[in-house]
């Protein structure tokens, strides 16, 4: 059986090679069919599935290898391919404002880098602004708990991420929860100064908690920084109307 089994494997390897990546995959199957324990051919079938982006089936392939050793090296340098993939996919997806289709990717290769940290040797995933991007995308759906979610998570992983406090105060802004927002997007501007977006959030967030002083200290700021910049000119001007609003 043992040789049965390494033939399917090496006629596998050198349909690979050849490219055929088609002609490849059954014959790892047959050969894990053969020896469900085959961690080369497991990541050798991920690899072909791989090559032919699919990305749904090659993830399969390297969690089935991963589940017989977290720390094989090999496994986990495919895995981290794959995430990169799925995240490469939601960043183009989130571009084309393709919203749900951008969370999916995401959450994929969240899940993915998730499995990669598990194996102890493991080595550190360098995708610390996935859950920002999560985040993102769920903004786009409106779905602002999601993006919370995602965002905080993204904090937890880098204090110090620029996007993820902007998008995070934003959120909480839609949310209608302006207090919650205000450390964020005041933790943007330190850091960013010259966001004029960040100033016109922060601007929203002031005056619906009520400091009028503060928010117009803030659109007066992003004005500033874009004489023609729009929405700030219209807040302005809604301010200069009627200055209060009721908060939440």
């Amino acid at each position: 059986m043992n040789a049965i089994k390494e033939a399917h494997y090496n006629l596998g390897i050198a349909y690979l090679e050849a490219g055929q990546y088609n002609r490849a995959v059954p014959e790892f199957e047959s050969a894990i069919k053969l020896d469900p324990n085959f961690i080369g051919a497991h990541c050798a079938l991920c690899r072909a599935y791989l090559q032919q982006d699919e990305l749904e089936n090659a993830g399969v392939a390297i969690r089935a290898a991963l589940k017989l050793d977290a720390n094989h090296q090999p496994a986990l340098l495919l895995c981290g391919m794959i995430t990169d993939a799925y995240y490469d996919q939601g960043k183009t997806y989130l571009d084309d404002r393709s919203y749900t289709e951008a969370v999916a990717a995401f959450q994929k290769a969240v899940a993915l880098d998730t499995d990669l940290r598990n194996g102890s040797q493991a080595p550190e995933s360098e995708k610390t602004h996935l859950h920002v991007h999560l985040g993102a995308a769920y903004i786009g759906m409106k779905a602002y708990p999601q993006a919370i979610e995602a965002l905080e998570r993204a904090l937890t992983q880098d204090a110090d991420l620029v996007d993820a406090h902007y998008h995070l105060g934003y959120a909480y802004v839609e949310q209608g929860e302006h207090d919650k927002a205000i450390p964020h997007l005041e933790r943007v501007i330190v850091i960013a100064p010259h966001l004029k977006r960040a100033h016109y959030h922060l601007a929203r967030a002031y005056r619906a908690s009520g400091n009028l002083k503060a928010a117009t200290a803030a659109v007066t700021e992003a004005l500033r920084l874009d004489a023609n910049y729009q929405p700030a000119h219209e807040l302005a001007n809604i301010m200069n109307q009627a200055p209060f609003i009721k908060t939440k």
